[in-house]
């Protein structure tokens, strides 16, 4: 099988982790072969690389996802851009249709969705996820990275319980009481099904939460 690389550029690392989870996993033959947190560096990453897919956050702190899609789209000819946002507006969905990106996807939609957006684009279809997914019969993925399902307070607590705190050492890192700490500690074995510490470790190393 020949090797797909991939770029994935977005400024929130456990993002970046996530989907690097989610693709790794699914194909052996795909490699993330860079990671960018701003559109400067996914430009120049890009234009160095020349990757066959850029998974692009459409709002980054300094060059937009569609602003550094065109420039990529010049740089590496045949490149698929998929573009992710939290915004599902149409008119979103059409300028970056008239733009030439191969794909777009709600990040919400990213665990479920991603891996076949990015088998669309290889071969050469587009997808766009809000068109795209009432004609298309889904199977829930049997695997979701943390960080798609805490939120960002649970997963300081996840990296804590990984470094070895305890409920009491992780409250006074976090300013919180003991009871709120226990709490989280509670909610992480049920949001993630699982029933002890070791897991929470072991799903905490497996997402590297650190």
């Amino acid at each position: 099988m020949d090797t797909v690389n991939i770029l994935i550029a977005d400024d929130h690392e456990l993002v970046r982790k996530g989907l690097f989870s989610i693709l790794s996993r699914s194909h052996p033959e795909w490699h993330v072969a860079a990671e960018a947190s701003t559109g400067k560096d996914a430009i120049d990453l890009g234009t160095s690389l020349k990757p066959d897919v850029a998974i692009l956050d459409l709002s980054m702190p300094d060059i937009g996802g569609l602003d550094v899609a065109e420039r990529l789209m010049e740089a590496a000819p045949g490149i698929r851009i998929i573009i992710l946002t939290v915004y599902a507006a149409a008119p979103i969905l059409r300028q970056l249709r008239k733009a030439g990106v191969s794909a777009y996807l709600a990040k919400n939609e990213a665990p479920l969705m991603l891996v076949r957006a990015v088998e669309r684009v290889l071969s050469g279809e587009p997808f766009f996820a809000s068109s795209s997914t009432s004609r298309l019969v889904v199977k829930a993925p049997e695997y979701i990275p943390a960080p798609f399902l805490l939120t960002p307070r649970e997963v300081d607590v996840l990296r804590l319980l990984a470094r070895g705190k305890t409920n009491k050492e992780l409250a006074a890192e976090l300013g919180m009481s003991v009871r709120t700490a226990e709490s989280h500690h509670a909610s992480l074995l049920a949001k993630l099904n699982v029933e002890s510490l070791g897991d929470l470790v072991r799903i905490a190393i497996r997402d590297r939460i650190g």
